[in-house]
């Protein structure tokens, strides 16, 4: 074993738009609440495609991780405890833990956080699919809007945050949970894991298509007055597109919830018509507004042990941290047989039976 001294973390390091480079840096003496983590998956996240891409560097309202470059990517981490601090108290070595890598970049061999950024991966649990950070985002999306009993659900957008809370809002007792999307095989799997109704935008006017299903009809009716409409909408594709069709579909003078669940990028706020004619309230859920971050971590934790969140029905690919670069322009590509990739220094560290489309 290298002695602790020696050791060295190999991380990625954003330097410029589309251009990744691989540092090493040996290991200091840790902090007395620090613990070192081994690195055995990373998700890819898709608020980080426009880190990536270049399109948030210095811009108001960036995370602080991407104020300016260099900067650090990759905060869905999962691995192994490998060492600790000496006012650490909760972990020991060999433990399996999930949780927010912030400080640094989570594509790496290794990670050092705080001792709060951790928490334990349930026993039963593959270590692959507990990236906490997705997990804990879908259950504070799922717990702020606070769907209510006989709720009419729409969700926007057939990606994996959306199949994640599918997964979890059928569940509930709502009167229907309809899903628009674009994707046939995303949209298949969306009615596996409990969607009432499923609409392929690409083959109709999702507009109509929800707007009868609220009324019970199968015909366009006039477009003015409709007093209907669903109580709880979610927005997942960061699109203003799929906010207006979510607004306009709100259940007008009702107070219906619209939840902002995708990542928005410089579009103009062009939403002021339906907020008038409709009145929705709006429900910002990305993650920095959870009441309770880390309780979310091991609540996420607690409904994957349940076998709530199909993880092994999620993850698409892996990929060797070599190829990072390649992992990003793979998420970028959109391509229909991709819904959730991870990135790995170390294949044999997966524990899942399931074969991914690993790309080394």
């Amino acid at each position: 074993m290298i002695p602790f001294k020696r050791m060295v973390i190999k991380q990625a390091i954003l330097v410029g738009p589309k251009k990744i480079v691989f540092r090493e840096r040996r290991l200091k003496k840790l902090k007395k609440k620090e613990i070192l983590v081994k690195v055995a998956a990373c998700g890819i996240c898709s608020t980080e495609i426009p880190v990536y891409q270049g399109l948030t560097i210095k811009k108001p309202g960036a995370s602080f991780r991407h104020a300016k470059y260099p900067c650090a990517l990759g905060h869905e981490v999962v691995g192994i405890v490998i060492s600790f601090g000496s006012a650490v108290t909760t972990f020991k070595k060999g433990d399996r833990v999930t949780g927010m890598a912030y400080f640094d970049s989570g594509f790496a061999t290794h990670v050092i956080e705080p001792e709060e950024s951790w928490v334990k991966i349930p026993e039963k649990v593959v270590i692959e699919h507990a990236l906490g950070e997705p997990l804990a985002a879908v259950t504070n999306i799922v717990r702020l809007a606070n769907p209510d009993f006989g709720d009419f659900v729409l969700i926007v957008g057939d990606g994996f945050m959306s199949l994640l809370a599918i997964s979890i809002l059928s569940k509930y007792p709502l009167k229907s949970l309809v899903v628009v999307g674009h994707h046939d095989n995303r949209l298949k799997l969306a009615k596996k894991f409990g969607a009432t109704s499923i609409i392929n935008s690409k083959n109709e006017d999702p507009y109509w298509a929800v707007r009868n299903l609220v009324d019970n009809k199968n015909k366009n009716m006039p477009v003015t007055p409709w007093l209907n409409g669903v109580d709880l909408a979610f927005d997942f594709t960061g699109k203003m597109a799929g906010l207006q069709l979510c607004a306009s579909l709100c259940k007008p003078k009702k107070r219906a919830r619209l939840v902002m669940a995708g990542v928005y990028g410089n579009e103009k706020f062009t939403l002021g018509e339906y907020l008038v004619n409709r009145g929705p309230i709006l429900l910002p859920s990305y993650p920095a507004q959870s009441l309770n971050i880390m309780d979310d971590v091991k609540r996420a934790m607690w409904a994957l042990e349940k076998g709530l969140f199909p993880m092994d029905k999620l993850i698409t690919h892996a990929f060797s941290l070599s190829r990072l670069d390649d992992a990003m322009k793979f998420a970028i590509s959109k391509d229909d047989n991709f819904i959730k990739g991870i990135v790995t220094p170390d294949i044999k560290m997966m524990e899942s039976k399931k074969t991914y489309k690993i790309l080394n």
